[in-house]
């Protein structure tokens, strides 16, 4: 059995690089919390690597008994992990061409912190470690919506072949944008305002409703994205499809 930031690095490829395909992310979301529902600890697992990679602490004290806390209750957890982890790599291999190389230094780190138990590994666990805290510590703090997670209609308007692909747009798509692109900017505000109160309301609900802890993290990270999205028309654009996904 891997280590779990190469299970935790491929389902986050798979969803960002389907997320484009609505009903494509949907169905891959769907198989792949299913399979997280069969293990608490993975879930456990998913939640803490979240957290250490998105969460803002307040300095390297804070970050560091987190990270000492995390590893501590995940360890004595990762022989739990390998049913989910044999399911996984079966939806793995049918979505290969969702599947992208990237490397996650945070994952690897606590994969290294984590896994590597040995007392010949005490120096490099607290060297890595200490590198864990410094590359956290030192990244922008300033969040901004993952142009993964946009809508792909929003290409179109940066395409300089824009009236080609508006003619492929589905009819839905193009009203939308020509929406969008068409209102009034003294009713924008009044708009956005209007539509990220919808949002975080029925995300508040979504989080209020469901126990699965990684789901939960995923929602209060997109509630988070739109309350700091700004009011303007590519706000608006983003924050409509958005909506449109949460109906």
């Amino acid at each position: 059995m891997k280590s779990f930031g190469h299970y935790k690095n491929k389902i986050d490829t798979i969803l960002e690089n389907s997320y484009t395909n609505k009903e494509l992310f949907k169905e891959n979301f769907h198989v792949i919390m299913g399979a997280l529902k069969l293990s608490k600890p993975f879930r456990e697992f998913f939640t803490l690597y979240n957290e250490v990679e998105k969460k803002e602490f307040k300095n390297s004290t804070e970050l560091n008994e987190y990270i000492t806390e995390s590893i501590t209750y995940l360890r004595p957890k990762i022989n739990s992990l390998k049913k989910v982890c044999n399911i996984l790599e079966v939806v793995f291999s049918k979505r290969k061409s969702l599947l992208t190389e990237k490397k996650n230094e945070i994952y690897d780190s606590l994969d290294y912190i984590i896994y590597k138990k040995g007392v010949r590994n005490i120096s490099k666990r607290l060297q890595v470690k200490d590198n864990l805290v410094e590359s956290i510590l030192n990244k922008k703090t300033t969040r901004k919506l993952n142009t993964k997670l946009t809508p792909q209609i929003l290409a179109y308007t940066l395409s300089e072949n824009y009236n080609k692909e508006f003619a492929t747009l589905k009819k839905e798509d193009k009203e939308l944008l020509s929406e969008i692109l068409y209102i009034n900017k003294s009713k924008i505000n009044e708009e956005v305002n209007n539509v990220r109160k919808d949002i975080i309301s029925k995300i508040t609900t979504l989080v209020e409703n469901t126990d699965d802890d990684n789901l939960k993290v995923k929602l209060t990270e997109t509630k988070n994205v739109v309350i700091q999205m700004g009011e303007d028309k590519l706000s608006l654009l983003r924050l409509k499809q958005l909506e449109q996904d949460l109906n």
